[in-house]
């Protein structure tokens, strides 16, 4: 006995339920309701006390930032709650510090007395800085969500760091040998490590975008961006964005985001041209219209069973966090 979909029957005669029309699904839809003015403040006091302490503040005007911008991420009608302190943070700075020394200022040191073993010292901190930079990147992504709650309830990210590493310094191998080929591939696998790994207290997120088709993604807007001068790029960007939100699912919901290439085109515009014609003034009137509209295109259809998930264990290092901000490799919201 088959359904038919059409008419909501089955095919020997007898009653069968409707399909749920896509519309008729419940949503998860989210917003961004930060003011310009309020993050505006917000950075003036963060540059007046990080210069009146001479840096000292920094971790604490990273935390502040964090907290408000968080704050202002609203998802089904209620706000996310940053955590973190800047206390972590400025400890985690101590241990960077300490990396440093180690990575940097001792192979000067042994330098002056052999420029042979100080060359080599050299070398080989800048392979291990290489190597370092996907475990940085893993740990300040578990801390940020670690110190992220929503409904009273924590993200958090679960998994080896080492395994995430290992796909990305072998994906980098990769993508040099084929001569930037293989660079979507590693992509698409190292957002779907980091979004397999996510959790909501222990409810797991999921990602089953197939490789092949974030490499003809790719080709094509590699492809035309050449083509066009580079214009396409921005098309080519919102496809990916596409493709990624609606292969991430979390329970029974698919996310989606209603975003083009003229949207992105637009808002790139607006950043450039605003933060530059006021030497970085516009930045927090460009930050908030560029996440305000990004996120109300972003819902997660379909129904997901909070009553089910429970609270986990905070997780995460703010040292992980401070070296991803040195390396430049920061993730954030």
């Amino acid at each position: 006995m088959t359904a038919d979909t059409t008419t909501g029957t089955t095919t020997d005669g007898s009653a069968g339920q409707p399909p749920v029309p896509v519309s008729a699904l419940p949503e998860l839809k989210l917003a961004y309701r930060g003011d310009a003015m309020d993050l505006f403040l917000i950075a003036l006091k963060n540059v007046f006390l990080t210069l009146v302490t001479l840096g000292i503040y920094t971790p604490w005007a990273r935390t502040n930032r964090r907290r408000y911008m968080w704050r202002q991420v609203e998802i089904d009608q209620q706000r996310l709650d940053y955590t973190g302190t800047g206390k972590e943070l400025f400890i985690g700075y101590l241990k960077l510090l300490g990396g440093y020394l180690i990575f940097f200022a001792l192979p000067k040191l042994v330098g002056r007395f052999s420029k042979g073993l100080g060359g080599f010292l050299q070398i080989v901190g800048g392979i291990a800085i290489v190597i370092i930079i996907p475990y940085a990147l893993y740990w300040s992504r578990r801390y940020l969500l670690g110190r992220t709650r929503w409904r009273g309830i924590r993200f958090g990210l679960v998994g080896d760091a080492g395994a995430f590493a290992r796909t990305w310094i072998w994906g980098g191998f990769l993508t040099v040998v084929t001569l930037g080929l293989y660079g979507s591939i590693m992509a698409n696998r190292v957002h779907g490590s980091l979004i397999n790994n996510s959790r909501y207290g222990d409810a797991r997120f999921s990602y089953d975008g197939r490789d092949r088709d974030a490499f003809r993604i790719a080709i094509r807007g590699m492809l035309l961006s050449v083509v066009t001068l580079g214009v396409y790029f921005f098309w080519y960007r919102a496809r990916l964005l596409r493709f990624r939100l609606s292969h991430t699912r979390f329970d029974r919901a698919v996310g989606t985001i209603d975003v083009s290439g003229g949207l992105l085109f637009k808002l790139t515009l607006i950043n450039l041209f605003g933060n530059a014609l006021t030497l970085g003034l516009a930045f927090p009137w460009t930050v908030t219209y560029t996440f305000r509209t990004l996120l109300e295109r972003v819902r997660f259809v379909g129904a997901i069973d909070f009553a089910l998930i429970s609270q986990q264990p905070q997780s995460g290092d703010a040292a992980g966090d401070t070296l991803a901000g040195a390396l430049g490799v920061e993730l954030g919201i």
